[in-house]
């Protein structure tokens, strides 16, 4: 059962968590989507599974524990709202996507957060849209590429 926090509860790990960082920040919300991602029939035990590899993954890769602390307390925060606003997590899920394209490494931690049978569906999906994403973002258009080649011949020849 996830952690219920009050109003004030939720501004002060807000307010702690406010200057860790665009990269914590990226973090908070990856791995926010990814725990309320991996429920299976919004079954809240396998929300704490989930929970508790973030958990682990957190205070393995973030080397000062204490900020470790911060950013679960707020991720924790995160996929309550994502409960009582579904609109929310639709919304996060995209920053989420951008996030990966924008620092593929991100991806490691959906790998670990939607390992196994139940979730390998939700990893394909995952995979598939920050593929397409990914391709859509760092390709070039017929006729800039067709300008590029012109100019490669021509630096080349």
């Amino acid at each position: 059962m996830l952690p219920h926090f009050s109003k004030i509860q939720r501004f002060i790990i807000r307010w702690k968590s406010r200057s860790l960082g665009p990269d914590i920040d990226s973090i908070i919300t990856v791995l926010s989507v990814l725990i309320y991602m991996g429920k299976s029939d919004k079954k809240e035990d396998n929300m704490d599974k989930q929970l508790g590899i973030a958990k682990h993954i957190l205070y393995d890769r973030l080397k000062l524990g204490g900020i470790a602390s911060f950013v679960l307390e707020r991720v924790i925060v995160e996929v309550g709202e994502f409960i009582d606003d579904e609109g929310k997590y639709i919304r996060a899920r995209e920053k989420a996507f951008d996030e990966f394209v924008q620092n593929i490494q991100l991806y490691s931690f959906a790998l670990d957060m939607l390992e196994g049978e139940e979730n390998a569906s939700k990893l394909e999906m995952l995979r598939s849209v920050i593929q397409k994403s990914y391709d859509e973002t760092y390709s070039l258009k017929k006729e800039s590429k067709r300008i590029l080649q012109v100019q490669e011949s021509r630096f080349l020849h």
